[in-house]
């Protein structure tokens, strides 16, 4: 049966192999793995999401874990619908709890689907990462990086001109999930792991996809933001980029020169998005970020008048500061007690 499924999918049969494959569940054949990653390719091909989420359904009653494949078509199909409505103006937020967040259901969906396949005990690639991440973006909108300004209790007439996006959570780039998921992939080996000692911090995304490009500098900016809570100092920061050439003919003969691809542009947007200025040409495969201007950028001054704001801020610095710390001074001495 799998070969009479694959051989219709391959004709572009899609309708007959679904047939094919309620008959086999009438007459209690079970399909398998590949039954299902094949109907599966299939229903992405034809962007049936409906007939996907059937065949995930039954694929769990049948015992039938996901795999790669599986989990890929699932999440592109999730990723479409998600970019779509980001694309239409459609509401991906809510404000339960008066906390702004990213609410939607084929976010919900990507984020099930990739925890079943990592709690099957498959490892994801850089592309599923990269395709569910895609669907934790928040919307390019400069309205909603206000709204999420406010919900901290600031406004943009506080900022005397400085950004504060360091202040959101998630940078009012990706749900603060992303760099979680980001982080997880990194213990998984999906990602290379950054190392924070030394200067400049190198972090490298030659081999990554554009989503887990941004996320993955975000969550090196995360992590460097916590250090400066801690005391820390901010070295520079060297982002290391994919090299495309690219063949022109000129008056002299053919000529090889450098384009930036769609992750150097991506990265550079972004960058310019948070207002992090950098030095170098990202077609050139290198960029790099002054460890002062990202200081200066994680500590935004505010007007006088929302003091109180500021202070509160510089309290909570201080207050992980110190947790940080205790938990140091506490592993040093031994003391590993709950109390």
């Amino acid at each position: 049966m799998n070969a009479l499924i694959t051989a219709l999918c391959y004709a572009d049969q899609y309708q007959k192999a679904l047939e094919i494959f309620s008959e086999m569940k009438k007459v209690d054949l079970c399909p398998n793995t590949i039954t299902y990653s094949t109907l599966l390719v299939a229903s992405e091909k034809k962007d049936d999401l409906d007939v996907g989420l059937m065949l995930l359904s039954h694929a769990k009653k049948d015992g039938v874990a996901p795999n790669l494949v599986m989990c890929r078509c699932l999440l592109a199909m999730c990723s479409r619908r998600f970019q779509k409505a980001c694309t239409l103006g459609e509401p991906v937020l809510s404000n339960n709890s008066g906390r702004l967040q990213l609410d939607s259901k084929w976010t919900s969906l990507a984020l099930m689907v990739y925890r079943e396949t990592i709690g099957a005990g498959v490892v994801p690639t850089i592309e599923e990462l990269s395709l569910v991440l895609g669907c934790l973006q928040l919307p390019c909108d400069a309205s909603l990086k206000e709204r999420l300004i406010e919900n901290l209790g600031l406004t943009v007439e506080t900022s005397k001109g400085s950004n504060l996006c360091s202040l959101i959570d998630g940078f009012g780039e990706y749900d603060p999930r992303a760099c979680s998921l980001l982080e997880e992939a990194a213990s998984l080996g999906i990602v290379p792991l950054t190392s924070f000692k030394g200067s400049p911090i190198v972090v490298d995304v030659r081999n990554l996809h554009i989503h887990a490009a941004q996320v993955y500098l975000l969550t090196v900016l995360k992590s460097l933001k916590h250090r400066l809570a801690a005391g820390a100092k901010i070295p520079n920061i060297s982002i290391l980029l994919p090299v495309e050439q690219s063949h022109i003919q000129t008056p002299t003969g053919e000529k090889t020169i450098k384009i930036a691809g769609r992750i150097n542009r991506a990265v550079a947007a972004l960058l310019r998005r948070l207002g992090l200025p950098y030095q170098g040409n990202e077609s050139f495969g290198k960029i790099r970020i002054n460890g002062v201007i990202v200081k200066r950028w994680f500590q935004p001054k505010l007007e006088s008048p929302f003091s109180w704001e500021q202070t509160d801020f510089s309290f909570s610095q201080t207050r992980l500061r110190k947790g940080i710390s205790h938990q140091q001074r506490t592993i040093r001495t031994g003391d590993l007690s709950l109390d």
